[in-house]
């Protein structure tokens, strides 16, 4: 089987998943200056340019890009995030895990997430969510998953201090350990 990756416009059931997760993030204003293109592979990365930068490339229509813009993610059954879309996309700010400076430097290490290193969080987080892992000025770390919903965290703050409380999916240190360094959650 050869596989064309070539970039192309999204299919209208890839664009559907991509809107419904901007929408979530309140971050459909970016298709406004932004193009949103598909690579085929193994997984269908998603990449966003700059609308001119794609009117000057549609001025060479031989090119074969196997690249452009920016990985905002990967878009399957769900749109997931990479971790520059995040910087990109999820404006708002919902499902967020703010971390103590100690807590920042171990999830950068790849760590989960204590409750004792937890010093915010928004009251929408639920158990099992997809939520921003954020430092204490509100700066993106990465992506993680609620092992509780937000109620439940901060009173194992004061309970059980080394529970884990956010699993760690894919942070910013993963540039320097280079084991993903374009994946996607």
């Amino acid at each position: 089987m050869v596989v064309d990756f070539r970039l192309r416009g999204p299919k209208r059931r890839e664009e559907k998943t991509i809107k419904k997760a901007l929408s979530a993030y309140d971050s459909l204003d970016f298709l406004e200056n932004n193009v949103i293109l598909i690579r085929d592979g193994e997984l269908k990365e998603v990449f966003g340019l700059a609308r001119e930068l794609d009117e000057f490339l549609q001025r060479f229509p031989g090119l074969n890009l196997r690249h452009a813009g920016i990985k905002l993610g990967e878009v399957g059954r769900r749109f997931r995030f990479s971790i520059e879309g995040t910087f990109f996309l999820a404006k708002k700010e919902s499902k967020r895990v703010y971390l103590s400076e100690k807590g920042e430097m171990l999830f950068l290490y790849g760590r989960d997430v204590f409750a004792s290193s937890v010093i915010g969080i928004t009251e929408d987080t639920g158990e099992n969510d997809i939520v921003m892992v954020c430092n204490e000025n509100g700066d993106i770390l990465g992506i993680g998953k609620s092992r509780f919903d937000w109620h439940r965290m901060m009173e194992m703050k004061e309970k059980d201090p080394d529970r884990v409380v956010v699993e760690n999916l894919l942070d910013r240190g993963e540039y320097l350990r280079k084991e993903k360094l374009y994946n996607a959650y």
